[in-house]
């Protein structure tokens, strides 16, 4: 099933678990994976779920459409990658973890691209990007960087865009197959 966005969504920090949870309609919440060490300091208090939080929600499950997971890991991925592009802290880029590629290309929100790890392709979602950098996030369960280094499912790291290798891009025009899918889902 997929969650509908409401006026009634928002988020607010656990001071005992030390993460963001969204609260959800009808009692439902889900636990962020961003962490108090990887967060901005705008999550005080109760931050409601604006429009531009909805229209990346979606934007992001469009992205997610053709990709092998179920409805509700599509549903938590993008509602992680929303909670990471609004309040994940900015880092510098971490690329020397990962193979050189020789691309010219350039990426947006949204975008599903492979970052290779020693031959092995890694894939993630592309949360917002410039000219030579990418913030993207985690889409398989963990990976070891380094001795020193583990990123798990929704860790959100940025790279410079020549170790980015495009998977899928998103259509940037929702189609009539766009707003289809949404109403399918639900």
């Amino acid at each position: 099933m997929l969650l509908e966005p409401s006026n009634k969504w928002y988020w607010q920090y656990d001071c005992a678990g030390q993460f963001i949870v969204i609260q959800l309609s009808d009692g439902l919440a889900m636990s962020c994976h961003l962490d108090k060490r990887n967060m901005n300091n705008l999550c005080k208090g109760r931050i409601n779920f604006c429009a531009e939080d909805s229209s990346y929600y979606y934007y992001f499950l469009e992205a997610l459409k053709d990709l092998d997971f179920c409805v509700p890991e599509k549903v938590q991925i993008a509602l992680n990658a929303v909670t990471s592009l609004r309040f994940q802290k900015v880092k510098m880029p971490q690329s020397w973890f990962f193979d050189y590629q020789n691309a010219e290309t350039s990426f947006s929100t949204g975008d599903i691209i492979t970052l290779s790890l020693r031959g092995a392709q890694i894939q993630f979602v592309v949360l917002e990007a410039d000219e030579r950098v990418s913030t993207c996030m985690l889409l398989e369960d963990a990976i070891k960087l380094s001795d020193m280094k583990t990123l798990t499912k929704f860790d959100v790291i940025r790279v410079m865009n020549d170790r980015v290798q495009l998977q899928q891009t998103v259509s940037k025009q929702l189609t009539d197959d766009s707003f289809s899918y949404v109403q399918i889902l639900a």
